[in-house]
Formats: structure tokens, C-alpha cells, sequence
């Protein structure tokens, strides 16, 4: 994805994952990289981003978690992948990293912010409910959030309709301002 960015193939990038970012930053041995979510912002590419499972980390199911990772409560995907959930820290660090990342953006960037959550496991009530780890993040996203980045805060989940609306509504609002082609 990054190498595609790098080379111009995409006329705008819809980010909504960003997992990588985390995995990377936590020593993950499934990670695409510490130049994840750089290249389009590199190349000028208009980007709208979000927080999907910005709150796990993801390990090879059979490997041993790390030390530094131990305690964390775990989520098993399937026998291949498992994944740790941060702690209200360690979802500070990944914030940070991304807005690090997005500071360095030469265009557009939209930062979609869901307020009730970025992965199915998370919602109230949810197996992977932490209010005050969501609460944290979101308060470092506002706190590192760079000039360059347009914050949208939305009272939704990730997973909800107006989510998609919202992302939806920038990219409708791109392509009137001709900023992206008409399809």
C-alpha cells in the first residue's frame, strides 16, 4: 500500500485502520513498517483517516507475547492471530504516532474521530469495553492533532451508518471543490 502511495496510484487514500501504526510502535512481528501511513501524505495525496482497532496489537498466534506486552487483557481472531489490548498509555503512544505521522502530510488530511469506538469488540457492553483507554485516546488525539490535520469528532462508532456518512461527506465535498475528479 505504501509502495502505491509512493508512487502516485491512488487519487485519494481512506485510511481506516491504522493497526499497523501500533503494531509497529509495540514490536509486533506483523507490522507493514515504521514508514506506514507516510507515503501519500508524502506525495500530497488527499487522506482521510481514521482509528479501526487502534487499540490492539497484533501477534502471531503462536508466539509468545512479549514481555512488554504481558498482562495486557488478550482477544484470540483464530489460531493464526491474537492480538493485546492497550492500556490508556500505551493508546497515548499510538495517537501520538499517528499525528506524528500526519503532521508530515503535504495534503489534505481529514482525521475522522469516532468517540464510541474503532473496532466491533469495543462498543459499550462490548468483550473489549475501556471507556477510559478510549477516553484517553481520544483526549491525545486532540492534544497532538497537528494544524495541517482537520479534526472531526463524530458521536458514533466506527462501525455505525453516520461514520460512513461522514467519510462520505469529505469525499463529496473533495470532488465539488475539484480536488478529486469526477468519477
Amino acid at each position: 500500500f505504501e509502495s502505491l502511495a509512493a508512487e502516485g496510484a491512488f487519487a485519494a487514500v481512506l485510511d481506516f485502520a491504522p493497526q499497523e501504526v501500533g503494531n509497529h510502535l509495540f514490536g509486533s512481528a506483523i507490522t507493514a513498517g515504521a514508514d506506514r501511513m507516510t507515503a501519500a501524505g508524502a506525495r500530497g495525496v488527499p487522506q482521510i483517516v481514521s482509528i479501526g482497532c487502534y487499540d490492539l496489537v497484533d501477534l502471531v498466534g503462536w508466539h509468545p507475547v512479549p514481555a512488554h506486552l504481558e498482562g495486557l487483557p488478550g482477544h484470540a481472531h483464530n489460531r493464526l492471530l491474537s492480538s493485546v489490548v492497550l492500556d490508556a498509555d500505551g493508546r497515548r503512544r499510538v495517537a501520538r504516532a499517528i499525528m506524528g505521522k500526519l503532521a508530515a502530510a503535504r495534503g489534505e488530511v481529514v482525521f475522522l474521530l469516532p468517540r464510541r469506538g474503532g473496532n466491533e469488540w469495543d462498543r459499550a457492553g462490548g468483550p473489549l469495553e475501556d471507556a477510559d483507554g478510549l477516553a484517553a485516546f481520544i483526549a491525545e488525539v486532540h492534544l497532538a492533532c497537528p494544524p495541517n490535520v482537520r479534526l472531526v469528532d463524530l458521536d458514533a462508532h466506527i462501525n455505525d451508518s453516520a461514520f460512513a456518512e461522514a467519510a462520505l461527506e469529505v469525499v463529496d465535498g473533495w470532488i465539488a471543490a475539484g480536488l478529486l475528479p469526477k468519477a
